[in-house]
C-alpha cells in the first residue's frame, strides 16, 4: 500500500494501518487472511496431512498413511519445510525401521495457497494430477490441494 493510501485509512479511523511493503502477491502467497471474493487455493487446501520428521521410520510414515487415509506423506524438516514426500508402495517394500529420509523423492512441484482454484485445477486435469502440494513462498507447508475439493468452492459460489 502506498504511504498516501496509508494516511487515508488513517484519517478516516482505521487502526492499526500497516504498510506491507511486499504487496499484496506476497501477502496472499503467504497464506494470509484477505477481504474479497477470490476463490484461492488456500481457502480449500487441506491442512492436517500425513506428515513426518526426516527421522522417522517407514513404520511411522506407513502409520500415517494408515491414520489419514490418503497421502502421499510429506517430509518436514524442523522448520516445517517440505522436503519431499513418500507414497505408500515405496514405503512398504522398505524395511519398516528405515529412515524415511533415504526414500523421499526430492524435487516435489509445489503451488501457493494464492492461486485461482479453477486455474489450477483446470492445469491439474490437464497433466492428469489429482493431488498438488502447497506452500508458502519459504517452503513451509500449507497442506495438499485435491482436484476434488473444488467442489466445496463450486458449491459455496452458487
Amino acid at each position: 500500500m502506498s504511504p498516501r493510501a496509508a494516511w487515508r485509512l488513517e484519517a478516516a479511523g482505521f487502526d492499526p494501518v500497516y504498510d506491507y511493503a511486499a504487496g499484496k502477491a506476497d501477502w496472499l502467497a503467504a497464506d494470509l487472511p484477505f477481504h474479497g471474493e477470490a476463490q484461492l487455493v488456500g481457502q480449500v487446501t487441506r491442512r492436517h496431512v500425513p506428515t513426518v520428521p526426516g527421522e522417522a521410520s517407514t513404520a511411522q510414515a506407513l502409520e500415517q498413511l494408515d491414520t489419514f487415509g490418503f497421502g502421499p506423506v510429506l517430509v518436514l524438516n524442523a522448520a516445517s519445510v517440505v522436503l519431499g514426500t513418500l507414497h505408500r508402495e515405496q514405503l512398504e517394500a522398505a524395511p519398516a525401521d528405515a529412515p524415511v529420509d533415504r526414500l523421499l523423492h526430492f524435487g516435489v512441484s509445489t503451488v501457493r495457497p494464492s492461486e485461482q482454484v479453477a486455474d489450477l485445477t483446470h492445469r491439474m486435469h490437464h497433466a492428469n494430477v489429482t493431488r498438488v502440494v502447497v506452500t508458502r513462498q519459504d517452503g513451509t507447508l500449507v497442506g495438499l490441494f485435491f482436484t476434488e475439493d473444488q467442489q466445496a468452492v463450486d458449491d459455496s459460489s452458487t
